[in-house]
């Protein structure tokens, strides 16, 4: 499975209608992977879906995953994103990605939140990127891709860092389930040799 996402990394940056695709492993389940792919529009990923590598991978998927999977189509972030980073994450640095499901009737409390704290958290030196994006279809849920120094650097931060904290307690309140359950601690996949 691993080698077929590879695949399809390095066969998309000759697709005229894709923007990138980034790839990641969960850090305390490898065996679940995370994709954030970006396309110009439904037609470039109409066109990608139909590229030899994406076939293959789909042909991967169906033998091997034990759930199908699960693809999230996002709007765009609540606050203009960061400017997108170039470069591969390095050993040490953290990427976090948790896609939140919310209580009915508490989602744009939380938006509203993060409309304030995701400026305070960009603020921050430790902060590679810092972005929260409403998913498509799906009114209750909220996607929060955030990439930091180092996982210490993203924890201080989050419980000494007082609107941090105030998020945090509104999250704790606001979703589904526990916090933690929501997120996943990623390693970015690149060819070595791209």
């Amino acid at each position: 499975m691993k080698a077929a996402l590879l695949g399809v990394r390095t066969g998309s940056v000759e697709e005229e209608g894709c923007l990138g695709i980034r790839l990641y492993e969960d850090r305390h389940d490898p065996d679940l992977f995370y994709g954030d792919e970006r396309f110009v529009d439904a037609d470039a990923v109409e066109f990608h879906r139909a590229q030899s590598y994406e076939v293959a991978l789909m042909q991967v998927a169906e033998k091997g995953l034990v759930e199908p999977p699960v693809a999230f189509l996002l709007e765009d972030a609540i606050v203009s994103e960061d400017d997108e980073v170039s470069r591969s994450a390095e050993p040490g640095e953290l990427v976090a990605i948790a896609v939140f499901d919310f209580k009915p009737g508490l989602r744009d409390a939380v938006i509203a939140a993060y409309e304030r704290q995701i400026p305070n958290v960009r603020g921050q030196e430790s902060c590679i990127s810092f972005n929260v994006y409403p998913v498509i279809g799906q009114p209750s849920q909220l996607v929060v891709i955030e990439w930091w120094t180092s996982p210490s650097a993203a924890r201080q931060f989050a419980t000494t860092d007082g609107l941090s904290i105030e998020t945090g307690q509104l999250l704790a309140s606001s979703l589904i389930g526990p916090v933690p359950e929501y997120l996943h601690e990623l390693t970015e996949m690149f060819p070595k040799n791209p």
